[in-house]
Order: structure tokens, then sequence, then C-alpha cells
């Protein structure tokens, strides 16, 4: 039965360390952008769009479609980004707990 105990301890041990990591990776903020950096979008952690930035120029163009694409690789961007982002974070805690690759 203490074998049971440990395992229950260790899961519960890993669930607080995995929703930290979380906590942590919700504070942080990556960025994407398109067009040469005409359209920057910054997210957070937990794939939140936080800002979307565009350049003048860009704004004053007559080609709103382009405008419409730009912003949307910039967004796909930043939340690929974000995605990667809390990936390593889960990773470092992974590796800190000694579990074997892909377990969490």
């Amino acid at each position: 039965m203490s074998g049971l105990g440990d395992i229950m301890k260790q899961a519960q041990k890993m669930r607080a360390e995995m929703e930290r990591v979380q906590a942590e990776a919700a504070l942080k903020t990556v960025e994407g952008s398109a067009g040469g950096g005409m359209v920057i979008v910054v997210a957070n952690g937990k794939g939140e769009i936080l800002s979307v930035k565009i350049d003048p120029e860009v704004a004053r163009a007559e080609d709103m479609e382009m405008l419409q694409d730009l912003v949307m690789a910039a967004a796909n961007d930043a939340l690929r980004k974000a995605r990667e982002l809390l990936t390593q974070e889960v990773s470092r805690l992974a590796g800190g707990l000694g579990l074997p690759p892909g377990l969490l």
C-alpha cells in the first residue's frame, strides 16, 4: 500500500508543478509578425492575443484583403510561438521530475 501512496503523492506533486508552470507561462509573452514587421501581434502563454500593432503605411493601403491576411498571419505566428513556449515549459518540468520524455 505504501507504493500506491507514494504514486499518489508523486501525481499530486506533478499536478501542482504543472499548474505552476502554466501560471508562469501565462505571464510570459511572445510576438508574432507578418509583412516584415508591418503587423505585430503579441500573445501570452495561455494563447490569448494581447495586442495588435499595424504600421500606418499598411493601414493606408488600398488593399484591405492584404491587411487582413497580414493580421491573420501575425496572429497565427504569435499563437504558434505561445504553444511552443508552453511546450518548452512543460518539457523543463518533465526533465526536472525525472520523467521519461512524452509522459506529460
